[in-house]
């Protein structure tokens, strides 16, 4: 008994996973994944897609010319968050600062289109709440990805 503890505690190796790193690990890495695809269709300006979404010609054009900074705000968080759960299912620390990463682009990437993009008028609440959700989560993934590092389960 005290074995498997102190497995768990990490003072004696990695030790096993508990249930929920595979929980969370696969939950973000399917939300990231569905994010990669949205980011792929926006950028492709996808009508259909845009159609699917249930947006207009007000999504659209305010996709046609996105300008690069928040481009790159956002294909920063996208990676990193796609990549941020893999590690941590891979249980290496590296997850940790990836999600870090991947919650202060997509952080900048909020303050910068809904400062100067209007991104709260094109898309409304439930859109930009959606996001600001997204953003809370990500950065519970570093914190979370922290704890696992601090009980010595990533490595």
């Amino acid at each position: 008994m005290a074995d498997s503890k102190a497995d768990l505690a990490g003072s004696t190796g990695r030790g096993r996973a508990p249930w929920h790193l595979w929980l969370v690990g696969v939950l973000f890495l399917l939300l990231y994944a569905a994010g990669l695809y949205d980011y792929l269709m926006v950028l492709d300006l996808n009508e259909d897609y845009f159609a699917s979404e249930g947006f207009g010609p007000a999504h659209l054009e305010y996709f046609s010319d996105y300008p690069v900074l928040p481009r790159v705000f956002w294909t920063i968080g996208i990676f990193t968050g796609v990549l941020a759960p893999v590690l941590l299912l891979l249980r290496l620390r590296w997850a940790t600062w990836l999600a870090l990463v991947a919650a202060v682009a997509q952080l900048a990437l909020a303050v910068f289109t809904f400062g100067f993009m209007e991104r709260w008028e094109v898309f409304g609440p439930a859109t930009s709440l959606f996001d600001s959700g997204i953003i809370a989560f990500t950065f519970g993934l570093a914190l979370y990805c922290h704890w696992m590092t601090r009980r010595g389960l990533l490595r």
